[in-house]
């Protein structure tokens, strides 16, 4: 099944951030379901979509975006009927999982997957480029007793077996008081278990038994392990006799014919969103995410392992800043060399004019270099020298004169070297309010993605209007990766992006050489993020070398989440995609969309770097708002600009 390549990047969908891996373990269910849906064509079985994946299909089309996995529903003659050919139809690299009898392979519920870690070529790109195991659950639906006692019997019975399941798999099963009760259900049931095979499969192949004990004769189903627990779980039978084709993800699937029900039976109102809590076991992968990472250690990527030099600035100085300590430093020798002349010190000053004069030279050529011939700055440097040239004149004059007229030549020139150091000076005063006009604090914005734009576009365009703010915008390339993490397909949007905004091709700009005043990033994921990944020449850790001023502005807006609510544990969960990654550590400053999504950031750094690194990183992180919510007050663009400003301004 071809999805296009923008499905698998991570999204904010119904305030909800949904991870790109997540994305990937969509794709890889999908196109394990294109098979089942084949096989059951091809056989005339009818099966349905369920659960979560129904109510996706009818809400919206497509996943919610905090559900991870695929769900089907069958009733047990349908379900008996893709037992006995799925084996020999379904392609080698997936398993049917439900075998009663055999080892410790059944269960309450069928599987179909792929149950290993594949990172063969051929099996990555078929399944989405996703590497982990994956399945669609499939639920089986059997008929419930119409008389109330005999339900209620055999709901005794299950429960029965349901806890003795549970003992042997938690190897509890050698108890003598567990021995007994096994005699009981053989004699209950009037069976005999085989003490010599795992006991399990044989438990489970019972319970199964006991739940097709009334099919054909109720008007009621339900998948009896769970409604055993949630009594009111249960469905009209003739809601899953027929079908409706239903769009998910663009691809018509079999929904139940009166699929209404259904979904109110589960959900109750089924058309709210409402937020699946608790982040337990969600998403599901994580358990293989963390394998592979105690088995490669460090030289595992895909997970930020943070370090206390990740803190760190480096010291940067560009051009501007040079130029501007450079010109203060003219300003405040020219006092002393004032200083010099009221008090006569005609030794000190014999040196220094002419040492001023070269230097002067020296900063002009410099400028000229940078900026080309013409400008107004090294035309007051040059008007500084001749004035420093009539002064050294002035005072060779008084120095030199005759012994007969040495008090009027003395006063004369001195008269006059006064005049010339003042003019100088008036000459280096403007020289500075020129230069800030020439040299205005440059700000380089470096967005990946033409459609994530519109969250710094308001800023650049109030920075725009600024007198002192030279803004770069400077789309950078981002790589597709592989299932195995290396890059694949290279995508570049700079021709994307909207008309009015003069693009610099990331190529022609040379960051060693012109050290931007500020580097402001859309993507704070540097080499962790297994999906996609921007050009590593632009991963954070880098960028900061090249600037005194790394922000971090992220691209999205998601609902407010509290760290404590449980309706917020999937959301919370998933910060870690997104907060607890290179970027937002090397950044010196992230403006988040509010003051409490800040300490929600916090939160979750707290939890993920010991020490006093939270502590540190509140002075990092500003909930001042986004330009995503335009003019809110309180949370938009004027309060993002704001605090952007006294922030380039420190």
């Amino acid at each position: 099944m071809k999805l296009p390549r923008e499905f698998f990047y991570d999204e904010v969908r119904d305030g909800f951030y949904i991870p790109g891996m997540v994305k990937r373990a969509w794709g890889a269910a999908l196109t394990i379901l294109s098979e089942i849906d084949r096989i059951c064509k091809k056989h005339g079985i009818q099966y349905h979509i369920s659960a979560g994946t129904l109510l996706g299909a009818v809400r919206e089309g497509a996943f919610i975006p905090w559900d991870d996995d695929l769900d089907i529903i069958m009733l047990r003659d349908e379900f008996n009927k893709f037992w006995s050919v799925a084996k020999a139809e379904l392609p080698k690299e997936l398993t049917f999982t439900f075998d009663i009898g055999h080892m410790d392979r059944s269960g309450y519920l069928a599987a179909v997957g792929i149950s290993e870690m594949y990172f063969r070529p051929e099996i990555l790109r078929k399944y989405c480029e996703y590497p982990y195991p994956a399945a669609i659950d499939v639920f089986i639906l059997d008929d419930l007793a119409k008389n109330p006692e005999d339900e209620e019997y055999r709901k005794d019975v299950l429960h029965i077996l349901y806890t003795m399941i549970g003992l042997v798999e938690s190897k509890k099963d050698q108890s003598r008081s567990f021995l007994k009760e096994l005699e009981k259900v053989e004699e209950l049931l009037e069976i005999q278990f085989d003490r010599n095979s795992p006991l399990a499969p044989q438990l489970y192949d019972i319970f199964h038994r006991v739940c097709q004990e009334f099919n054909g004769k109720g008007d009621t189903v339900a998948f009896l392990a769970y409604q055993m627990h949630h009594e009111k779980t249960k469905f009209p039978k003739a809601a899953f006799q027929g079908s409706k084709q239903i769009s998910f993800c663009n691809r018509e699937f079999p929904a139940p014919i009166d699929y209404d029900t259904v979904l109110k039976v589960i959900y109750g109102d089924y058309k709210k969103p409402v937020k699946a809590g608790g982040i337990h076991n969600y998403p599901y992968f994580r358990q293989y995410e963390e394998r592979l990472q105690k088995l490669f250690g460090e030289k595992w990527v895909f997970s930020y392992q943070f370090k206390e030099e990740d803190l760190e600035r480096p010291n940067v100085e560009n051009f501007r800043e040079i130029l501007f300590k450079t010109v203060d430093y003219f300003l405040e020798r020219q006092k002393k060399i004032l200083e010099a002349c009221k008090k006569k010190d005609f030794l000190f000053l014999h040196t220094a004019l002419p040492t001023c004069q070269e230097e002067a030279i020296a900063l002009g050529n410099a400028i000229e270099a940078k900026k080309g011939e013409g400008c107004e700055s090294v035309s007051l440097l040059e008007q500084y020298c001749e004035t420093l040239y009539h002064a050294y004149q002035a005072l060779e004059e008084g120095l030199h004169s005759d012994e007969k007229e040495t008090d009027r030549v003395e006063s004369e020139s001195g008269k006059q070297l006064e005049r010339m150091l003042k003019k100088a000076g008036s000459y280096l005063r403007k020289l500075r309010h020129v230069l800030e006009g020439e040299f205005k604090r440059q700000i380089v914005f470096l967005p990946h993605s033409a459609k994530h734009f519109d969250s710094l576009r308001p800023l650049i365009d109030a920075l725009a209007a600024e007198d002192d703010v030279e803004c770069k915008v400077i789309p950078i390339p981002y790589f597709d990766r592989l299932g195995d993490g290396n890059f694949s397909e290279m995508h570049y949007e700079g021709k994307e992006f909207p008309e009015g905004y003069e693009i610099t091709d990331y190529r022609t700009y040379d960051f060693a050489t012109e050290l931007p005043d500020c580097i402001v990033l859309n993507s704070p994921y540097d080499e962790v993020n297994p999906v996609w990944s921007v050009d590593s020449f632009f991963y954070s850790r880098k960028m900061k070398n090249y600037t005194r001023k790394l922000v971090y502005i992220p691209p999205f807006v998601t609902d407010e989440i509290n760290p404590k609510a449980e309706e917020d544990g999937k959301a919370f969960g998933n910060m870690e995609y997104y907060v607890t990654v290179p970027g937002v550590f090397h950044a010196d400053l992230t403006i988040v969309q509010s003051e409490e999504m800040k300490k929600a950031y916090l939160a979750k750094i707290a939890r993920f770097a010991k020490g006093g690194v939270s502590k540190k990183m509140r002075k990092k992180i500003s909930g001042a708002g986004s330009c995503l919510f335009g003019e809110k007050k309180g949370q938009g663009t004027k309060e993002v600009l704001e605090k952007f400003k006294s922030f380039l301004q420190k």
